[in-house]
């Protein structure tokens, strides 16, 4: 084995044996973006597909560089403005390890393509910006019992899971259907291109560990984000590890894998989740049907002194995701709608109240300046 892995190898959970199959794994990346480009460059740089073996890398993405998205796309240069993302993406990684057997799939993922392209890969990394991908993927890798590696990011905020029909919940157990309403995007709401850095290299650790096989992370104690959904908010050092489990009546891994249809849904990009979303004159037009809904306010004290909308309840953010009795004030029969001031602590209210089996919503409100 090659010396320059042995930093890895001196791991008792990695080894010889660990080492040898990194560099049989086989490996895509859906979106080499800002997800894609840590993610990429930390399994080249581990050992991961090497040429002498059967493993590969995979990249697939149709889009082109462009300088805005240097920030956070770390792979690029400047000299790579308007050329193909995939084919970029595979040079400088040939450059990085020139043992790697990389794979360059200059196009966008589709119904068409997804199960061929996916089924020649051990692990799916997703790193795509758009629901329809990530539906895609999802439901492409329930039909073929591959295992996705997720993460999403927005403003300080980063989501990350292990999605594997075969052994825990997929994406559509938290997310059964994508948004019908705007989700401020990356280019409205922002993001800082570290905290790509950080979700894309979780990504790829995850990978590593699937790459490693069950039984050996079981034996060494490496435990995969199954069932498991990471919450990293960089504004505070909040992380938060959160539980949940496989939906009985989940639109794709509750049925068999001949019966699940893959469909294009839409969905605009760099979202950080696809959970329902509704505006204040959704609420209005609740009120008046009589459905019955809690309206929470996850914002701080100050912020609900300022002001708030008739009939809430304040819970913070943080008492809501740190104190379970907190939960007390709500019932699970009744819809959940929440809001703060922009929709992104709300989305990770009604992320964590997913998690927790109740039906929750996000409402953007338009506060007045």
């Amino acid at each position: 084995m090659n010396m320059r892995y042995n930093r890895q190898i001196v791991l008792p959970e990695i080894g010889e044996a660990g080492q040898a199959l990194l560099a049989q794994a086989r490996i895509l990346v859906v979106g080499a973006g800002g997800l894609g480009s840590p993610a990429l460059l930390y399994l080249t740089a581990a050992g991961v597909g090497l040429t002498r073996h059967s493993g590969c890398i995979g990249i697939i993405d149709d889009d082109c560089v462009d300088s805005s998205n240097l920030q956070r796309q770390i792979i690029y240069r400047e000299v790579d403005d308007s050329s193909r993302k995939a084919e970029t993406a595979k040079a400088r990684l040939s450059a990085l390890n020139s043992e790697t057997h990389l794979i360059a799939h200059s196009t966008r993922l589709n119904t068409t393509n997804a199960l061929q392209i996916l089924s020649d890969y051990d692990v799916i990394i997703d790193g795509s910006d758009n629901f329809a991908t990530k539906y895609l993927i999802n439901d492409a890798a329930v039909k073929l019992g591959k295992p996705v590696v997720y993460g999403s990011i927005l403003g300080f905020e980063g989501h990350a899971s292990v999605f594997w029909a075969k052994h825990s919940p997929c994406y559509r157990c938290i997310y059964p259907e994508p948004a019908a309403t705007h989700i401020p995007n990356c280019a409205e709401a922002g993001t800082l291109g570290a905290i790509a850095g950080v979700i894309g290299s979780i990504q790829a650790l995850e990978a590593c560990k699937l790459a490693l096989g069950l039984p050996h992370c079981q034996q060494y104690g490496l435990e995969p984000l199954l069932g498991k959904l990471l919450i990293f908010d960089s504004t505070t050092w909040d992380i938060h590890k959160l539980d949940f489990q496989r939906k009985s009546n989940c639109p794709a891994c509750s049925k068999a894998p001949d019966d699940l249809a893959l469909t294009d849904v839409a969905g605009s990009t760099c979202q950080i989740s696809p959970e329902g979303t509704i505006s204040t004159h959704d609420i209005n037009q609740l009120r008046k049907s009589g459905t019955s809904f809690r309206l929470i306010d996850v914002r701080e004290e100050h912020e609900w002194a300022a002001g708030h909308l008739e009939g809430a309840i304040h819970i913070p953010l943080q008492m809501l995701l740190t104190i379970d009795s907190a939960l007390e004030r709500l019932n699970q029969s009744d819809l959940v709608v929440v809001y703060c001031q922009r929709g992104l602590r709300s989305a990770q209210a009604v992320t964590y109240l997913r998690t927790k089996g109740y039906e929750a919503i996000n409402l953007l409100v338009e506060w007045s300046r």
